[in-house]
């Protein structure tokens, strides 16, 4: 499934079905929330180019995050466009693969000749996109918190990295938890590396890591690995599950109940909203942004989200990334007073931005955004209570210096 039309935005699926099924989200003509205003292709207008897991394996975080993305995009050219001049967008699925990503990127370099990229769930398509829109020299903001460790003038990141989720989250769960963990992900470059990381803090806070496994995608019996888990008899399990296989381990975690408090930096309301209140109350996450935060600027944001698509809908950390990366570039456009790339990198140094997280600021040195920290603690309802709030913690990338 694919679209590259501009005046299309996604029709909403149930989260329970694309959980289920990772069925493909299609774009049909009773799409709803796109404007108006991005009917008619026009080179006067900005060109922004949208790719992501709109099927695959992360189906159901694709669905939030161009939802979000067309918000903004409407808010934007409502409020006159960029720099005077309107916002075009053209949406493609790359179907939470690395092919998918290389071919929509170059699609949209090349083909469309957009003046920046925006979206993206996985490491994998992040990586791959990367392939091709570093060496064409052309912006890609990437939204989704990640393992790190990208020092590129043209990337330009809006979700958490570890020493923005785990480093502060690791020494709340010494003190109010435990002190030995067990980690179990997926096997890619985000469990991957974000495993290091929590080992590191965990090490800095006088714990132990009693094992780290990782698994394929689509494994479907976790059952030897949580024999394992019960053996070692862990304070915490920290899972880092990509997609509907978080939803498979949640449940055998449920079901074994090998022991151990179930932590992770990579779930959201999205997921457990979707599951068994019994499956998920109780479970403890870092994230960025929970639906449930209690603020006017929050309050006001899902109120013009859920006019849009559901008085029930939920927005997660990586919509919320997505949404203030559209508002991030479009005023660095209007700062700059053109969408030249260059100009525009330039622009985004220390930008602020209203987002509903709170008041966060880009930073020039690395290219990565001061997000918040914050913990919830899952109720049986699949919200979050918030628990701690560290503020906005400035990111850190070893040894990058863009400025």
């Amino acid at each position: 499934m694919k679209s590259n039309s501009t005046s299309k935005s996604p029709l909403t699926v149930s989260r329970r079905t694309a959980l289920r099924s990772g069925a493909g989200l299609m774009l049909g003509a009773s799409l709803i929330g796109a404007p108006a205003i991005l009917k008619a292709a026009n080179r006067d207008k900005i060109k922004i180019g949208f790719h992501s897991a709109l099927s695959g394996i992360e189906t159901l975080l694709g669905e939030t995050q161009i939802n979000c993305f067309w918000m903004a995009i409407d808010e934007i050219n409502s409020a006159g466009g960029a720099a005077g001049r309107e916002i075009e967008a053209l949406i493609e699925d790359n179907q939470t693969s690395t092919r998918g990503a290389i071919d929509k990127t170059r699609k949209f370099i090349f083909q469309d000749e957009v003046d920046v990229i925006i979206g993206m769930i996985t490491s994998l398509e992040r990586t791959a996109a990367l392939s091709v829109s570093k060496p064409a020299k052309k912006l890609v903001m990437y939204p989704t918190y990640y393992e790190g460790g990208e020092c590129n003038r043209y990337l330009a990141c809006t979700g958490q990295i570890p020493n923005q989720s785990v480093d502060p989250f690791v020494p709340w769960i010494a003190d109010n938890v435990g002190k030995s963990v067990y980690i179990l992900g997926s096997d890619y470059g985000w469990p991957q590396e974000t495993a290091k990381a929590i080992e590191a803090a965990f090490k800095a806070s006088g714990g132990t890591v009693l094992g780290t496994e990782f698994f394929p995608f689509g494994t479907q019996d976790f059952g030897p690995a949580l024999d394992r888990v019960r053996k070692a008899k862990p304070d915490v399990v920290w899972e880092l599950f990509a997609g509907a296989d978080a939803l498979t381990f949640i449940k055998q975690f449920s079901s074994y109940k090998p022991g151990g408090q179930l932590l992770t930096n990579g779930l959201d309301e999205l997921f457990t909203t979707s599951m068994d209140g019994s499956d998920v109350e109780g479970i403890i996450v870092n994230q960025s942004y929970f639906s449930s935060l209690k603020s006017p600027e929050n309050e006001e944001f899902l109120a013009k989200y859920r006019s849009k698509f559901g008085a029930d809908a939920l927005v997660n950390s990586i919509g919320e990334a997505t949404y203030v990366a559209t508002k991030l570039y479009a005023q660095a456009v209007d700062k700059a007073g053109t969408a030249e790339t260059e100009a525009v990198i330039d622009a985004m140094a220390s930008m602020e931005v209203a987002a509903p997280q709170g008041k966060v600021i880009f930073d020039g040195k690395t290219n990565h955004l001061a997000n918040h920290s914050i913990i919830g603690r899952c109720r049986n309802d699949g919200l979050f209570d918030i628990i701690e709030d560290f503020g906005v913690v400035q990111p850190h990338i070893s040894n990058c210096n863009l400025s």
